[in-house]
């Protein structure tokens, strides 16, 4: 399957989970020269979140994201603030893994917070 349809359907499924948790999204697939950052949401200060969906449950959360990948999106996020002018000291980058069978259903979801 079309590795762009998982992550569409992943990032929707992230979005629904945000929304049902009281998160305010404010941007989906957010770009800034080459920074991207899946969704921007809002709940106690701004929060960027990277969504991965796997189709593979022996994928562990912590080996999902290199470090050099983690510096990109904590750069997008600031300059997300900055272009904004929302407070970046207050903000936080989260993960979530989703894990799924052919996009039938979600097996799990793991929401990392604070990376």
């Amino acid at each position: 399957m079309d590795k762009k349809i998982i992550g569409n359907w992943g990032e929707a499924v992230a979005k629904n989970y945000l929304e049902n948790k009281g998160y305010a999204v404010l941007e989906t697939n957010w770009r800034y020269h080459r920074f991207e950052l899946d969704i921007i949401a809002y709940k106690n200060g701004v929060v960027g979140i990277e969504v991965k969906t796997r189709r593979n449950h022996t994928d562990l959360a912590f080996t999902v994201l290199k470090a050099e990948q983690l510096n990109r999106l904590r750069r997008a996020l600031k300059a997300y603030c900055f272009l904004r002018s929302l407070d970046y000291s207050g903000s936080r980058l989260d993960l979530i893994l989703i894990k799924n069978k052919n996009l039938t259903g979600v097996i799990g979801l793991q929401h990392f917070k604070d990376l």
